[in-house]
């Protein structure tokens, strides 16, 4: 029997706590997706080129990661073409037509300076708040109690809680769900720039039943 797919996501990186991140998914052979903040990246190359040839997404977060509400359409380009470039200075002509809004803020000004430059914007359906009780316990518990089909679990690798939790739930979620990249988790649906996809939002409900 086919399993349901579920995409685990990792924002704030690249971070020390990285690695640990990387180690866990390498040692069960599933990919992630991890959105990226560009002024992070210096420095932290290696780890980028490895989590790319595991196999997993790198998309950008933001530069500086600022509510891009605050910002004029202008700097919420410049905010995501700049990571996109600096992504691509490292990893090579990659795909850019997904990120994550930091915050998971949005408005209408947003939405429509994402489009101008081709992005959709991806969220979560399941929110670990990893960065709040930094506790892998709870976190373990918190996706646990709230997974479902087709989620997108929002986790940060930028704490060492975080890759403590993940290492403890990779098996058990593979038990049940195939893990997949945001990207393939989507690949049904038409994406369209300048909209949202997460679960989460009364814009873009997603119909999770596809993936039943």
């Amino acid at each position: 029997m086919e399993k349901s797919k579920i995409a685990i996501t990792f924002d704030d990186g690249p971070t020390e706590f990285t690695t640990r991140v990387l180690n866990a998914l390498e040692k069960h052979g599933v990919p992630a997706t991890f959105f990226v903040i560009g002024s992070k990246i210096e420095g932290n190359e290696e780890i980028l080129k490895r989590s790319h040839t595991m196999g997993n997404e790198i998309l950008p977060h933001a530069w500086n990661h600022p509510d891009l509400r605050t910002l004029s359409p202008d700097e919420i380009k410049k905010e995501l073409t700049d990571t996109a470039e600096q992504i691509r200075s490292v990893l090579g002509d990659l795909p850019m037509n997904m990120y994550r809004p930091p915050y998971g803020y949005f408005d209408d000004k947003v939405k429509t300076a994402s489009a101008e430059i081709g992005m959709s914007l991806i969220n979560w359906s399941i929110d670990t708040l990893d960065w709040e009780n930094k506790n892998a316990d709870i976190i373990y518990d918190r996706t646990m109690e709230r997974l479902h089909d087709g989620a997108i679990i929002l986790c940060h690798d930028a704490y060492d809680s975080t890759g403590k939790a993940v290492e403890r739930l990779l098996p058990v979620l593979m038990e049940k769900y195939e893990l997949v990249t945001v990207s393939e988790l989507l690949s049904g649906f038409n994406l369209q720039p300048g909209k949202v996809y997460d679960n989460c939002s009364e814009e873009t409900r997603l119909d999770w039943g596809t993936w039943g």
